[in-house]
């Protein structure tokens, strides 16, 4: 998905007044299972806190290497993934999945 510039800079400054709606949107892709709206909403959040410039120098990845795991292809290894969550203040968690429930007469 391809947003508009305006758009994106109205998300980025809301992630940036607001961590925790960052988080939220962080989890909510993940919980969907989307990869590339994930990627995408953590290319915004990686914005808000700093840019790739800062958010490389924190990780310490080359800055070409984290523009090309965030990309709308790109396939981040756990270790790129956690470092980048800690240089926005962040963790990965994994927590159960929600049960379906058996709809039993």
């Amino acid at each position: 998905m391809k947003a508009t510039k305006p758009f994106d800079e109205m998300v980025i400054q809301m992630y940036r007044d607001d961590p925790a709606l960052a988080a939220e949107m962080l989890n909510a892709c993940l919980k969907d299972g989307n990869t590339e709206e994930f990627l995408l909403a953590l290319r915004h959040v990686t914005k808000a806190f700093g840019g790739m410039p800062e958010v490389a120098r924190a990780t310490g990845l080359h800055e070409k290497t984290l523009y090309k795991s965030l990309s709308g292809k790109g396939n981040p290894n756990l270790k790129t993934l956690i470092g980048v969550a800690g240089a926005m203040g962040m963790r990965i968690a994994l927590v159960p999945a929600e049960k379906q429930h058996d709809h039993q007469p």
